[in-house]
């Protein structure tokens, strides 16, 4: 079994194959012999029972017992000899031969077999070197028993049947395993030649430095677990590759984010260090060193937010009144929409609770509100929206959190970049305020931990903007 196992897959498929078919071959072979043989023997038991009928109305019970005188007048079958004779005898009470027909003077002594009670006989045995059957039937009188009539025949026509139904049967069962063995390594070799297909893809991909831009072939003229197999590796390549391709672009990104500052705090420092300076000079010089350093660290306070969002676990135990912390983060904020001209409103729904924990969803309110208070225009008006998703009734599905604006907007393919890292649109309006794009990312890194979706949209550039996030709800119990 162990060198089996060393074995190539098509090799041990085509064993296996044969295996099987032999046995089941080998068990129905045995079936259709053992079959055959028994009815052989019944076949022959009705011809010796055809016999007995002709010859057991010959046999006269007299005083002195049974009397086979008028078997000699029986028909030409108990003077043939080979497969065509019949052999009769008759035997006494205790087994004597009384009478035995002309044609079984030329074998050996039959021996004498006698049934147990007034039931007739049957049994096989070996005479003269052949296989012979004999029926053994009482002869009774009304005085009892007067003797016994044994008519017995050859089988070894039938036999020698039986041998060669044997021989053609073993023949047929080996020409078949063998066939089948050939059959099932061809047919186990074209099964498994996408496997190979595959596996040499592979190689060239691993021996091409590993990079994920290569795909597997999948096309293997029918479609089968394997198609399946490499369609589905084949996107798990796409998302990694996709995923690689954002982490390379966060890393050009946040590098470009941190050297920009960096440089400009550089250049300031070393202008200022050229020559003495009045105090209110350096002052200036040291204010706008402050605020590039505010602007680095919030720049690597949203990485820091951003990596902890993308590592979130959702928890199994956590229970969250999600209604109740959208009024508590919108009451936080009116007073800088109210400062800054902006009109603000909200719709909240009781009853939506969630399976998350405060601080994570806090900060999907604060960004989501924050960002729509930023960008709206004095005069303009922003909406918060609370309630259950598309299934409505209960929240046994999914609860919606929405933020409407009166903001500038922004056209399809600008909010198919929104939730990108680093990501700001190219307006003035957007471009006016301090931010480091990484807001919508971390609203999106948090829902999504949470089994949820994120999405917007826009009537176009000037006319506002819908943001929304879709949360899993627990339903009414607490």
């Amino acid at each position: 079994m162990a060198r089996l196992s060393t074995l190539p897959i098509s090799a041990r498929l085509a064993l296996w194959y044969a295996l099987t078919l032999l046995l089941l071959l080998s068990a129905f072979a045995v079936f259709c012999y053992v079959g055959f043989h028994a009815a052989a023997h019944r076949s022959f038991d009705r011809h010796l029972d055809h016999e007995m009928g002709v010859v057991a109305p010959l046999v006269r019970v007299g005083p002195d017992g049974a009397d086979a005188g008028a078997l000699e007048r029986t028909p030409a079958a108990v003077r043939l000899d080979g497969p065509d004779g019949t052999y009769v005898r008759l035997l006494s009470p205790g087994g004597d031969v009384l009478y035995q027909s002309p044609n079984v003077a030329g074998h050996p002594p039959l021996g004498v077999t006698l049934p147990e009670g007034r039931g007739a006989l049957r049994l096989s045995r070996e005479w003269d070197g052949e296989p012979a059957r004999s029926l053994v039937q009482p002869v009774v009188s009304d005085g009892g028993l007067a003797g016994y009539v044994e008519v017995t025949g050859f089988e070894w026509s039938r036999h020698a049947e039986l041998d060669e139904l044997g021989r053609m049967l073993v023949l047929g069962v080996a020409l078949s395993v063998l066939f089948a063995l050939g059959a099932g390594w061809w047919l186990a070799r074209r099964s498994l030649r996408p496997v190979a297909v595959l596996t040499e893809a592979a190689g060239r991909m691993a021996a091409d430095g590993g990079r994920l831009g290569g795909r597997l072939p999948s096309d293997f003229e029918t479609r089968d677990e394997l198609t399946d197999l490499a369609e589905t590796f084949n996107g798990l390549l796409g998302r990694l590759e996709a995923s690689v391709e954002r982490e390379r672009r966060f890393t050009s990104n946040a590098a470009h984010e941190l050297l920009t500052p960096l440089a400009t705090l550089r250049s300031e420092a070393e202008v200022a260090l050229r020559r003495e300076r009045e105090p209110e000079a350096y002052r200036e010089t040291l204010g706008r060193v402050v605020e590039d350093v505010a602007e680095m660290t919030g720049t690597v306070q949203g990485l820091l937010q951003l990596a902890r969002a993308e590592s979130l676990a959702r928890p199994s135990d956590a229970r969250l009144d999600f209604g109740e912390l959208v009024t508590q983060r919108v009451e936080r904020v009116r007073a800088e929409a109210t400062s800054r001209g902006i009109t603000l409103a909200a719709d909240v729904e009781a009853g939506v609770r969630l399976a998350a924990e405060a601080a994570p969803l806090a900060e999907v309110v604060d960004n989501l509100m924050g960002n729509a208070v930023k960008y709206t225009p004095e005069g303009g008006h922003v909406a918060v929206t609370l309630g259950h998703g598309a299934d409505g009734g209960t929240c046994s599905g999914t609860a919606r959190l929405e933020v409407r604006d009166t903001g500038p907007g922004f056209d399809e393919a600008t909010c198919e970049r929104l939730f990108d890292r680093f990501f700001r649109a190219d307006t003035p309006e957007v471009q006016a305020e301090p931010g480091s794009g990484l807001g919508l990312a971390i609203v999106k890194a948090i829902v999504e931990g949470y089994g949820g979706s994120v999405g917007c949209a826009s009537p176009g550039p000037g006319r506002g903007a819908t943001f929304w996030a879709e949360l899993p709800c627990l339903g009414d119990h607490r």
